[in-house]
């Protein structure tokens, strides 16, 4: 349990930093390329409302947009081309750039054209598309430098977040191991304790129920020494659902798995309550799909099934309906327990699968329950790696539903 529990401690610290990273990481580079974006747009913006051209700022740097300074017109490299209604080209201006000519500018301009979008990428030049009732001017702007620029910081950022997640996740698992040492040595602690109490306790037991059979042979049986005896029954019973559940709780991994028939082992385990069922009163139905066959460790599963039938029986109502059925799906099996009771909270009811709670002490203490039989059900579900629920829709009924 320790070593699950460190698992999933060290998954979720793990999953933790690589979320933060991802998100720190994807948020830089997010606002790096809308500022490349808005820049771009922004030389755009000037070179469209001045005929493809850059105004002369040197004489006046108050009208300089904010990401502008004197020197961007020089370092800009941009062209444009002007195309009318027909298609037909009428001005390609490719002075301020020499990596295209007046073809491939034309080229670019017609196929940006075809698009029916005003603004966007063409290869790694930003345009914008200008029309007016004549004509449509397509301004380019080289952003190759700005791109490689972010694609480098973008990479690096990535091989920086891959590293420092690594390193990360090294530390987390090397300290984790520290970190759980004391939690470790107490749950140990505890179970010894469980383990050696439960050993102690039954040799008090012993003897006290011999004494009982001394007693009731001199001064016969009587209420005082019935009561006596079916709390050494109850005590007994707790002491050794106690044991068996830190059992099961040490196991990480289960070693006596077998194949054998899920259908058949429910039906065994069934077979002696339909008596009860008919001394009680009740009503027992079972619907049990056949050749269910599961690989697993058989004498648990028939501990469990034995525990919720035995709990199905001790807490439904006077004439009462216990129905059970097991079928197959695509991915799981699923073994349902269903018991009409006396009125319970309506809902989720996973609760009950908690080591000694109670939806109602006094029922329990009628009935001789101890309030560990489903958490035992819940870790035989666990180590098989099943999921176990249970509800009530109405209120005066119990569903148990396991997938296996």
């Amino acid at each position: 349990m320790i070593h699950r529990l460190r698992r999933n401690f060290i998954a979720i610290a793990m999953l933790s930093t690589l979320v933060v990273l991802t998100i720190i990481i994807g948020s830089l580079n997010i606002i790096n390329y809308i500022n490349l974006l808005q820049q771009a747009d922004e030389i755009l913006t000037v070179l469209s409302e001045n005929d493809a051209s850059f105004p002369d700022y040197s004489t006046n740097t108050e009208d300089l947009p904010s990401s502008f300074n004197v020197e961007t017109p020089f370092n800009t490299r941009f062209f444009s081309v002007t195309i009318d209604n027909d298609l037909n080209v009428s001005n390609v201006d490719t002075k301020q750039i020499t990596a295209i000519d007046d073809s491939t500018a034309i080229e670019y301009a017609s196929n940006v054209i075809m698009t029916n979008n005003t603004s966007g990428f063409y290869d790694n030049y930003r345009y914008k598309v200008v029309e007016d009732d004549s004509s449509y001017m397509v301004i380019f702007v080289d952003e190759s430098k700005e791109l490689n620029s972010f694609h480098q910081v973008l990479f690096t950022s990535i091989m920086i977040s891959l590293i420092g997640f690594a390193a990360v996740s090294i530390l987390i698992i090397i300290f984790s191991k520290r970190v759980f040492e004391p939690v470790e040595e107490s749950y140990h602690k505890q179970k010894q304790f469980i383990t050696d109490a439960s050993h102690e306790l039954k040799t008090p037991l012993t003897i006290i129920s011999a004494n009982i059979d001394v007693l009731e042979m001199v001064n016969e049986e009587n209420n005082w020494t019935d009561s006596i005896r079916h709390q050494i029954s109850r005590l007994t019973t707790m002491v050794n659902q106690m044991v068996s559940l830190s059992r099961i709780d040490e196991i990480e991994e289960l070693t006596n798995l077998v194949d054998f028939s899920l259908s058949d082992t429910l039906q065994e385990c069934i077979d002696p309550f339909y008596e009860v069922a008919t001394s009680q009163h009740k009503e027992l139905l079972v619907d049990i799909e056949n050749q269910c066959n599961y690989k697993g460790d058989q004498n648990m599963m028939k501990q469990m099934i034995n525990l919720i039938m035995d709990n199905a029986f001790k807490y439904s109502n006077d004439n009462g309906t216990i129905k059970i059925q097991l079928k197959k799906t695509n991915k799981h099996y699923l073994l349902t327990f269903y018991n009409t009771t006396n009125e319970i909270p309506q809902g989720n009811l996973d609760q009950i699968f908690e080591r000694f709670y109670r939806l109602d002490a006094s029922r329990n203490s009628k009935t001789g329950g101890s309030g560990i039989g489903l958490s035992i059900v819940k870790s035989i579900v666990d180590v098989h790696k099943g999921s176990i629920h249970a509800k009530s829709e109405d209120g005066k009924s119990m569903l148990i539903e396991i997938k296996l």
